[in-house]
């Protein structure tokens, strides 16, 4: 496809072999003349490349025009900047072509017309992807619009993928006080949270978001529409579950939603300033308690800074219980004691969807006042079993040394429990769908920001070295949580492991044309 990527991509990527545009780059010591040389081509096919891309474009403005009702917009549009915007501002966007249809029809249209103009395409669900991936696209589809969403008397609901998880979540349950194994970020799109897993606190009852969903609408690459299940279109229907946005634009999901639960107990557990040694044994206390928690029992652990303490770091624990108080009591109460300088336990009983609220930023999972940007680059590692008290010790010095010298506004680490015991996520069988982390124990999700532009110059340095103080060679990482400097070799290892060459298999099937480019994708 001429011009698959946009400028953008090409200034804040990093190249692959699967890309159709490619940094001009030289790694060999050539004289002076020659590399003059190898300049004046580069530049001629930029500005042939950049040239070309004009064409395509206009071609596809044309074919989009006559699409009846539909808004669009270009870089001329007063609206394009807000339109273009994304979460992370510490990313550049700016696609060619991005439009906000109110049906399917339009979408199927939009899709062909880049397709015949050979521009990529992406899909904006709620744009909360780390990487803006969701802008990524020479055409951006942004979903906003698609918000229809039914819950079936058989517990099914299907929701359109403009759809948010705050909107999600309070729908079902005031419909038919039904619950979804997702996130607590309200503001979180269904889209690309379902297409790369779905973790949430409720995820170690109900499984990953993924593993509720029954079948999915989507539009093809050429512009039809097809219902992708277990028994029609299996192999783009595995690929969907875990794969990522490469292979078709998903208009609606049908999951099978659960009972919410009567009692949420949310619970924190913090503590007095800890020494080194003391913040590493409370985190092997808590990673040893993991292995066999109920899975009731959600659990998370919190490191991050102490402001004005410079040279330590702060921890604490947190998750919700979904049972009685008297139960989680049960649970929780011979842990504490085993804990160094417990400052207090605070306990909650709440409702299904203060529990949400509980863990979002704002306390509550509504959707109606303007998501809050920010500017940061994060990453993450995925763990099969504890970390040892070497590692983690490694670790914890890294955080205190280091998080007190960085340019960064704040920085944290949040480690999730997605295993142990006998976990919904780990039952699923390792092939059963395009998730390639089954055996996950923990989650690390390594984060610092800025909160405005500029991003400091140690911003992603810093946080490199967060996960190589860790573990030099991660065996896996969140594709939720996209980390746009990985190599070509090292996201498709860390996202997608053993299941790399199914997934190419199927892309080649479904998207031989490559309408669905993605820079970290298939």
């Amino acid at each position: 496809m001429a011009g698959a990527l946009p400028i953008w991509a090409i200034q804040h990527y990093p190249a692959s072999p699967s890309q159709k545009v490619r940094k001009a780059s030289k790694t060999s010591h050539d004289s002076t003349a020659m590399a003059k040389l190898f300049m004046v081509i580069s530049v001629s096919s930029l500005f042939a490349s950049v040239a070309t891309l004009g064409n395509h474009v206009h071609s596809a403005q044309q074919c989009i025009s006559n699409i009846s009702n539909l808004v669009v917009f270009t870089p001329s549009n007063p609206g394009y900047s807000n339109a273009s915007e994304p979460y992370n501002l510490r990313i550049h966007t700016d696609p060619s072509i991005i439009v906000t249809p109110t049906s399917v029809s339009q979408i199927q249209a939009v899709v062909a017309c880049a397709g015949k103009a050979q521009l990529s395409v992406s899909a904006k669900s709620g744009g909360h992807s780390y990487a803006a991936y969701g802008l990524s696209g020479d055409v951006v589809i942004d979903m906003k619009n698609m918000k229809a969403l039914t819950l079936n008397s058989d517990g099914t609901a299907v929701v359109q993928t403009g759809n948010r998880l705050g909107e999600l979540a309070t729908a079902i349950f005031e419909q038919g006080q039904r619950a979804l194994p997702h996130g607590t970020c309200p503001y979180i799109g269904t889209g690309g949270h379902t297409l790369y897993g779905g973790f949430g606190k409720f995820g170690r009852i109900g499984g990953l978001l993924l593993d509720t969903v029954v079948s999915a609408e989507v539009v093809l690459s050429n512009g039809t529409l097809v219902t992708a299940s277990n028994t029609s279109h299996t192999d783009l229907f595995w690929a969907l579950r875990g794969g990522g946005p490469s292979f078709g634009l998903v208009t609606a999901w049908t999951y099978l939603t659960l009972p919410a639960p009567p009692t949420t107990i949310h619970y924190v557990i913090a503590f007095e300033p800890l020494s080194v040694p003391e913040i590493v044994a409370a985190f092997a206390a808590w990673q040893a308690f993991a292995t066999a928690a109920p899975n009731e029992l959600a659990m998370t652990a919190f490191f991050g800074e102490n402001p004005g303490q410079l040279g330590t770091v702060s921890i604490s624990f947190s998750g919700n219980y979904y049972g009685t108080e008297d139960e989680f009591k049960a649970v929780i109460n011979p842990f504490v004691a085993t804990l160094p300088k417990v400052a207090n336990m605070t306990v909650n009983a709440l409702g299904w969807i203060e529990g949400l609220a509980a863990f979002a930023i704002n306390g509550t999972v509504s959707t109606s006042q303007p998501d809050n940007h920010d500017t940061f680059f994060a990453k993450s590692i995925i763990t099969t079993q504890p970390d040892s008290n070497a590692s983690i010790t490694s670790w914890v010095n890294y955080l205190a040394t280091e998080g007190s010298s960085s340019d960064t506004a704040f920085w944290f680490a949040e480690v999730d429990l997605y295993g142990g015991g006998k976990s919904a996520i780990n039952a699923v069988p390792a092939d059963a769908t395009a998730f390639a982390h089954r055996d996950a124990f923990l989650v690390y999700q390594l984060y610092a920001s800025s909160i405005t532009p500029p991003y400091p110059k140690d911003g992603i340095p810093f946080v490199d070295g967060m996960v190589s103080a860790l573990e030099r060679k991660p065996r896996g990482a969140y594709p939720n949580y996209m980390d746009p400097t990985l190599t070509h070799d090292e996201w498709r290892r860390l996202y997608f492991g053993e299941h790399v060459e199914r997934l190419e298999s199927i892309k080649r099937a479904v998207d031989p044309e490559d309408v669905f480019e993605l820079v970290e994708g298939f």
